[in-house]
């Protein structure tokens, strides 16, 4: 009897250890809502069991691509909302129908719904939104007069200054590719980094651009993460600078708001509540807006952005880069029937390189053919974009110390379809960068490089013409130029469509090194006119 009465003691004791690992008032998890696939529907989360009147509603806007459920399907940011005592909504925007729109459509529709959901509960909202659900929710309110029935918003990764992948898409080599799998959408081309500079303008503006205070929050780890689309994001956006896999973090920064804090968070786990809820927690305020008062550490990492906002560097090198923002990546792309092979070009003392094959289809295999004739199977592991490229797959593989000179990729499919390769290098010194402007019907580029030699070196660009929404208006437009000197300015004619427009410029730099080495490098850029003949473009 003793014996028996030692070990139930023991266990006793064992499970008074364990206990305290796990919450003390532990909450079933709420019933998930049922949101209509259709735009603008939008559902009720369970209501907590005590509802205080002080706490406002949380209103929880997705991103592009994405849908109501992303926040509580295989997310828990709706379990942590309704374990705080919140009341909760779940809204679907265009985004559901297929065809991603911009934020005007979006902020028109989502203006409405503020109201209704608002007026339902008989109190404010706090916004959450996700990616450009904050730029929606923006339009929402300024452009469409919502601001009377939201307290603030807590923005998590959005891209307030575009993305530079936005403007991938709509280049010359992404053509094939984009246009297949339906990534130039309205709401991929209002996101490019021109088009959001033209609307930060329209917002500054607006007289009502300060009447709710934004707060914002960013990542800076794309590394390491289980979804190809954000290693694939991330190592492109690394030459300009900290990011997500998605949006870096310079352009998740808005103007007159309140950065609560960067941290080590993809494009998804920024939007996780187990990474994020109770961080910004502090900062959700009371229904008459009244800020809870926010913790010693949280004050420390928030900060204001004015005009003028400098990115913290990451110290993981993986995620972020000091390099100037352009010459690091070379861009082809085409169509394919079974079998497609690019040459990639990589000249001395490159550290590494990055290189994804997006493909329309899963590619069945991946060889790398180093300029010496050696022949390197890439482990097939095609994975689906979720993001930009939403419908298209990713095949990444990377060159660590690789031996300069010309090596062969080749991909093979047993359908047709069509690709697109990206490199991004690492560790080179040879620089180039793109300014463009537009004036008089005229597009001026001016191309500056560093390293080349001028005798030897080419420069050719194409310029796809757009409408607002990213439908093509005009044949593109071909040129190609000697390197006479360390830049290039040339000029071509724009159409006159006497509508706002879109010029994206790809321009593609082959030739050598002063030291002989072979290099070729794209550069891309997007610049936006808007009705009265303005022009828009992010200088990086």
């Amino acid at each position: 009897m003793m014996k028996l009465k030692q070990k139930l003691l023991v266990s006793a004791l064992a499970a008074s250890m364990v206990l305290p690992l796990f919450p003390a008032q532990a909450q079933m998890a709420p019933a998930n809502p049922v949101v209509a696939d259709v735009p603008g529907a939008w559902a009720a989360g369970q209501a907590p069991a005590k509802i205080d009147p002080n706490k406002p509603v949380l209103l929880f806007v997705h991103g592009l691509t994405s849908q109501a459920k992303v926040w509580y399907n295989e997310n828990d940011m709706y379990q942590y909302a309704y374990n705080n005592g919140y009341q909760t909504a779940f809204i679907n925007m265009y985004d559901i129908s297929g065809t991603p729109e911009d934020m005007w459509k979006d902020g028109e529709l989502l203006a409405a719904k503020i109201k209704e959901i608002s007026q339902t509960y008989g109190k404010k909202l706090v916004i959450i939104a996700h990616s450009k659900g904050g730029v929606d929710t923006q339009s929402a309110l300024v452009r469409y007069n919502a601001y009377p029935y939201v307290s603030r918003v807590i923005t998590l990764s959005t891209p307030h200054h575009g993305s530079q992948l936005a403007d991938l898409a709509f280049s010359s080599w992404a053509g094939w590719l984009a246009d297949l799998v339906g990534s130039q959408s309205p709401g991929t081309s209002s996101l490019q980094t021109s088009y959001m500079e033209y609307f930060r303008s329209e917002m500054a503006k607006d007289p009502d651009v300060n009447k709710i205070p934004f707060y914002t929050m960013s990542g800076d780890k794309w590394s390491g993460s289980s979804k190809a689309s954000y290693t694939f994001g991330g190592a492109y956006l690394s030459v300009f600078g900290s990011n997500d896999g998605v949006v870096t973090t310079d352009s998740a920064a808005l103007p007159g708001s309140q950065l609560i804090q960067k941290g080590p968070w993809n494009h998804a786990t920024v939007r996780t509540g187990s990474y994020t809820f109770n961080l910004f927690k502090p900062y959700i305020g009371t229904v008459s807006g009244a800020a809870v008062a926010s913790s010693p550490a949280l004050a420390v990492t928030s900060s204001v952005y004015h005009d003028v906002y400098q990115p913290s560097i990451s110290a993981d090198n993986s995620s972020t880069s000091s390099s100037p923002a352009d010459g690091h990546y070379y861009v082809r792309g085409g169509n394919y029937n079974g079998t497609a092979t690019e040459t990639l070009t990589v000249e001395d003392n490159v550290q590494s390189v990055t290189l994804d094959w997006i493909s329309s289809q899963p590619v069945h295999s991946l060889q790398l053919i180093s300029p010496t004739g050696a022949v390197q199977q890439v482990q097939v592991n095609a994975q689906p974009d979720d993001e930009i490229f939403k419908g298209a797959y990713h095949q990444i593989a990377k060159l660590s110390k690789p031996i300069a000179g010309e090596w062969q990729v080749k991909a093979n499919s047993n359908t047709s379809g069509a690709y697109l390769m990206t490199a991004v290098f690492a560790g080179s010194t040879n620089q180039a960068s793109l300014n463009s402007s537009l004036s008089a019907n005229t597009l001026n580029m001016d191309v500056q490089t560093e390293g080349l030699d001028h005798e030897q070196t080419q420069i050719s660009y194409t310029v796809d013409y757009y409408d607002e929404r990213g439908k093509r208006i005009a044949a593109p437009t071909a040129q190609q130029r000697s390197l006479t000197s360390d830049s290039v300015q040339d000029s071509v004619p724009a159409p006159t469509s006497g509508k706002p427009s879109n010029y994206v410029i790809t321009t593609d730099i082959e030739g050598k090194t002063n030291t002989g080495a072979p290099y070729k490098r794209t550069l891309i850029q997007s610049v936006y006119v808007d009705a009265n003949g303005k022009t828009y473009s992010h200088q990086d």
